[in-house]
């Protein structure tokens, strides 16, 4: 009796698959930019609660750690926006720009800003995050489709 052997790699149907819609690639980015600024905000966190209590009894040594612990937030948030862009511009289909890449960025920090609200009140903070992650998110965007190059 022959043994079948099943292939390996699958043969792409004729036609292939449809491109996705761009909506869903702003789910996709808005995904990624949650997958990378996590992580960073946490070694962010760590290392901001390290400066402060290295500054503790000098109150101008603790207003420099407090100044330097929101700008290390700001560069993760801005390499998590770019890097969930940058997703959305490289791997996304033709039709998908920029624009989406920023409204990728805008519903991530949405939907951090709802949580914030919602816990904490309403903060200046927030409307600082919601200018910088769509601005930084259709950067990555631009950056993506430039790399996109000529493919199928």
């Amino acid at each position: 009796m022959a043994r079948r052997h099943l292939p390996l790699l699958q043969t792409p149907a004729s036609g292939g698959d449809p491109p996705r819609a761009a909506w869903q690639w702003v789910g996709f980015g808005a995904a990624a930019i949650f997958a990378c600024w996590v992580p960073l905000t946490g070694i962010a966190v760590a290392f901001g609660a390290r400066m402060q209590r290295a500054a503790l009894g000098d109150a101008r040594a603790l207003a420099r750690a407090a100044w330097l612990s929101l700008g290390l937030y700001t560069i993760v948030l801005s390499l998590g926006a770019v890097a969930g862009g940058y997703l959305v511009g490289r791997w996304g289909p033709a039709s998908v720009r920029p624009r989406d890449a920023a409204l990728a960025g805008l519903v991530a920090v949405g939907l951090v800003a709802l949580v914030m609200w919602l816990s904490l009140g309403p903060s200046p903070g927030i409307l600082a995050l919601a200018a910088l992650a769509p601005l930084m998110a259709a950067l990555g965007g631009w950056l993506g489709t430039r790399g996109r190059g000529a493919r199928p």
